[in-house]
């Protein structure tokens, strides 16, 4: 069945179908020779190696079957079956079962296979008749089986190799292993470090000895083809390149060994100017310095090897030969050559100072102190931590030897000045660590290193560099030289420098924002104006030639004339214009209200007439027939774009468009600067202005600005009333007219007493007397007398109220409804609302029976937090708004929808507030209402 299996689809071309089923049939149920002779024939790799692994757990076998056919063939078409055989190889280094996705390999045999798999290829080839034989055999008299891999894909094979010994990839990465292997058996099993070293080795030495790599001339294999007469030379140098780092790359990890002859090449190569690198590749550099920390220098020649890094300008590597030789200064200068990573000649003068003493150390101190210009080149950020660590007491000598170049004094001063202001400097260059041999190389003294530069504000303030004015003005001579536009930062964020100087310095250097601002600090603002707009004709006149080059360049008429002023302000040549613009608003804003206002008003308009004397240019420009009559510097000729193609109608709609265009832009200016000034300057002096100064002109654009202007005032104005209106009405107010209106004091209504109708203050009373909240008072001695003749049920309060609530009560008495609820009947007379009587509240209180109490009590009760004080016996507190509050809401909103217009120009004054008359005048007194202080009516004000 099987084999009719194989004939019908290999007569279809189907054999990638007969290799699935192999896989995934049982293969016990199979005829083991059968199949196989049938994938040999059909060439199914996959399912061979599938048999030879799972059925008789042979993994040496399908390499031998690969090999051959590799061998046999072209190498044309014995590329597929190579790289077949490498991902074999690579899924058995790696602990994983061929095909994928069948599972891994059983961790007790791993190490026995990695072991035999390596043995296979490092046997010689047993097929005596194959090209590659012959040439190997030739050249290096030992043509073992990793010959034909290396020949077919150097690289690949290489790092198929490698996968063999990683650590980290010695695992299998499936987590389904084997539980049937005890914890002591995977101990037993897996391979020691010391026996993949020495199969390391041999993989090592035979590489060697297939290239040559012990001889002088490195072997070269000519393989010649099958069909045809062509030959090719192996290695080549890519592959070479490949076989010298893999060497390379175990050496310098100790995992092998390598005699001097070897190392020779290695260096030699990674030396040479032809060695390229990627990101994923570490730089020839450093796996050179690897090589030194690794190898003894007994076994390389260090002349040799100086000569070859100072033809390949490996810096580092000199540093470090010229440092094991005891050659300090010629180490420093190596170091400092290397401006890629300047932070090694820092770390290597940091390492130096601390070690050397006497006078080796001076002599050492001195050269340092020579060459510092150089280092705050390298690293100036560095060389500031340098001095502040290790050559304070020589900050004078220092500044004297940067004198004589004026650039590395400027970066000097500018780090001091930093570290001045925020007390930190950057060292993000110094802390990325972009190669892992940064690690391993320079691992404790780069370590050693950033720990003394965390300790940098300890230094700051053990050693601090006094910033002195001479120091300041020459940081800011050089800042005016080398950083202009810093300038003006500087002096904003910097408070101690003489004034008078630093001005003299920014006007001889032309430095005028920077000059703007210290005569603005000094006082003289009119000058810094000056400063502000001086050589805003020239920028003026620049950004008018740019629009109208572009737009005799590009068609406009696409464009909508609402978004051509937008697109105008994006150019470049716009720039510097709104950046006059806005600081010389900015410092007319800020100087406004201390200045007088003549000298105000001024600044403003000297503004307005700098912006607006271009507006008038412009609209003094007419098209008459195709002539124009303005003209700016750097203009076409007549002021109209020209070229060909142009017809003359076209250069006259294209001309007025620009001019259209500016007109609205330098419009736009105008408006700006107008509403800035319109809150320090009044509205009728800069209509004047406007009206007087451009009277006689027709400004369509410059119309609307002033109409802009007015509707501004109209909508502050309105603001305002609001805010008026708000505050009369604030709840702060409100609720202070109620506590007013219930926190007064209590008067008597009668000076009778209203138990026994006499005379309160009659002559030889001796009892006291009380003073209810309603208005009415009693003797003590009567109120006491009145309790003892009532009932025992009698409530404490005020008798009148009190007998008026419970004949009220009598006549509310619950009446059974039809379902058994107790109804009230309506009273039909209800006092109106708005009408102010505090006995009524006091009446209804006393028939509910609870205890009248000063508020002063019921707070002194609750501060107190007495057990005894339950709130069922606290009156309910009410505030009651006072009738005058309900009134004057009442009043206004009768008044709503009367504009303030109305009110304004009447004649008649409107009570806004009106107070009823009460019925006696023992209601207290009450304040006057807040709106007769801030109402808006003149006559109120009146």
């Amino acid at each position: 069945i099987m084999q009719a299996l194989v004939e019908h689809y290999s007569g279809k071309g189907w054999l990638q179908r007969v290799e699935q089923c192999i896989l995934h049939m049982d293969i016990s149920s199979l005829d083991f020779n059968q199949v196989v002779r049938l994938c040999r024939e059909h060439g199914l790799y996959g399912a061979l190696i599938y048999l030879f692994n799972q059925g008789l757990n042979d993994f040496r076998t399908p390499l031998e079957e690969l090999l051959s056919v590799i061998q046999n063939a072209t190498r044309k078409d014995a590329t597929s079956t190579c790289y077949r055989m490498l991902v074999y190889l690579k899924y058995c280094f790696q602990g994983l079962a061929f095909p994928p996705g069948h599972g891994t390999i059983p961790r007790a045999q791993l190490h026995a296979v990695r072991k035999e798999l390596l043995q296979f290829m490092l046997e010689d080839s047993k097929m005596l008749t194959s090209e590659v034989f012959k040439g190997f055999s030739s050249s290096s008299g030992k043509c073992p089986n990793i010959c034909y891999l290396l020949w077919m894909d150097t690289e690949a094979t290489l790092e198929v190799v490698k996968c063999a010994f990683a650590q980290e990839n010695f695992e299998p990465t499936s987590s389904t292993l084997d539980a049937s292997v005890s914890k002591d058996e995977e101990d037993t099993d897996i391979e020691s470090p010391d026996s993949q070293n020495i199969l390391l080795q041999s993989v090592v030495d035979a590489i060697i000895h297939i290239v040559g790599l012990e001889n002088e001339a490195i072997h070269s294999v000519v393989v010649g083809t099958a069909e045809s007469e062509e030959s090719e030379l192996w290695p080549s140098v890519s592959d070479f390149g490949h076989i010298v780092e893999f060497v390379s790359f175990f050496v310098s990890y100790k995992r092998a060994n390598a005699s001097q002859r070897v190392l020779k090449h290695i260096l030699k190569y990674l030396t040479s100017s032809t060695t390229s690198y990627d990101d994923k590749k570490m730089p020839p550099q450093k796996e050179v310095l690897q090589l030194f920390n690794v190898v003894p220098q007994t076994d390389w020649n260090s002349d040799y090897v100086l000569n070859l890094c100072l033809d390949a300008h490996f810096h580092q590597a000199c540093g470090m030969i010229y440092t094991a030789r005891n050659q300090n200064l010629a180490a420093l200068d190596s170091y400092m050559k290397d401006t890629m990573e300047p932070y090694h000649a820092f770390i290597f003068i940091n390492k130096k100072l601390l070690q050397l003493a006497s006078d080796e150390a001076l002599s050492f101190r001195s050269t340092v102190i020579s060459r510092f210009a150089e280092l705050v080149n390298l690293s100036r950020e560095c060389a500031f931590v340098l001095v502040i660590d290790h050559f304070h007491d020589e900050i004078q000598q220092i500044l004297a030897e940067l004198h004589s170049d004026h650039c590395s004094l400027f970066l000097f001063l500018k780090t001091a000045i930093e570290v001045h202001l925020s007390g930190k400097l950057d060292f993000s260059e110094l802390t990325a660590r972009n190669y892992e041999i940064v690690e391993s190389l320079y691992s404790g003294d780069l370590e050693d290193y950033l720990q003394r530069l965390s300790n940098l504000p300890k230094l700051f303030d053990r050693n601090p560099i006094s910033m002195t004015d001479k120091l300041v003005e020459l940081y800011l001579e050089l800042l005016c030289q080398y950083e202009p536009r810093s300038v003006l930062k500087f002096l904003e964020t910097f408070d101690s420098y003489r004034l008078e100087r630093c001005l003299l310095l920014c006007l001889d250097y032309g430095v005028t924002d920077a000059a703007a601002f210290l005569q603005e600090r000094v006082g003289d603002v009119a000058s810094a104006l000056e400063l502000v707009l001086a050589g805003l004709d020239e920028k003026v006149n620049q950004f008018i030639a740019s629009v109208e080059n572009a737009f005799s360049r590009t068609s406009s008429k696409s464009i909508s004339e609402i978004e051509q002023p937008d697109i105008v302000l994006n150019m470049s040549e716009a720039r510097p214009v709104l950046d006059v613009l806005r600081s010389s608003i900015g410092l007319c804003q800020r100087n406004s209200q201390r200045l007088d206002p003549e000298e105000s008003q001024l600044l403003w308009f000297q503004l307005v007439d700098n912006f607006s004397d271009p507006l008038k240019k412009l609209y003094g420009s007419k098209v008459v027939n195709g002539k124009g009559c303005w003209s700016v510097g750097g203009e076409t000729t007549n002021g109209h774009p020209t070229g060909k193609g142009f017809s003359q109608k076209m250069v006259n709609s294209a001309y007025q468009r620009c001019l259209n265009t500016l007109r609205r832009v330098f419009s736009q200016f105008v408006g700006e600067i107008i509403e800035a000034m319109a809150g320090y300057i009044p509205l009728p002096a800069i209509m004047a202005k406007l009206l007087s100064d451009n009277g006689s002109q027709e400004f369509g654009d410059f119309k609307l600005v002033i109409h802009r202007m007015l509707s501004m005032y109209l909508y502050e104005k309105r603001i305002l009333e609001t805010a008026k209106s708000v505050i009369e009405d604030d709840s702060f107010y409100t609720l202070s007219l109620l506590k007013r209106g219930v926190c007064h004091g209590f008067a008597p209504q009668t000076f009778v007493c209203c138990v026994c109708n006499c005379s309160l203050s009659k002559e030889g009373a001796i009892s006291a007397v009380r003073v209810f909240s309603c208005g009415h008072a009693t003797h003590l001695h009567c109120e006491s007398e009145q309790s003892k003749s009532s009932n025992k049920d009698f409530k404490d309060g005020c008798p009148v109220c009190l007998s008026m609530s419970d004949t009220q009560a009598r006549n509310k008495s619950p009446i059974l409804a039809e379902n058994g609820l107790p109804k009230y009947p309506v009273v039909e007379h209800e006092v109106p609302y708005g009408v102010h009587h505090n006995h009524e509240t006091d009446h209804v209180e006393r028939s509910r029976g609870l205890h009248q109490m000063s508020r002063f009590e019921i707070l002194n009760n609750l501060q107190k937090g007495q057990k005894s004080f339950y709130i069922e016996t606290v009156p309910p507190l009410k505030l009651s708004p006072p009738a005058i509050y309900h009134e004057k809401i009442q009043k206004r909103v009768s008044l709503v929808g009367e504009s303030s217009r109305h009110s304004v120009r009447s004649g008649k004054p409107q009570k806004i507030w009106h107070m009823k008359e009460p019925k006696s005048k023992k209601s207290g007194n009450w304040l006057p209402p807040k709106s007769s202080i801030f109402s808006s009516d003149k006559n109120q004000v009146q």
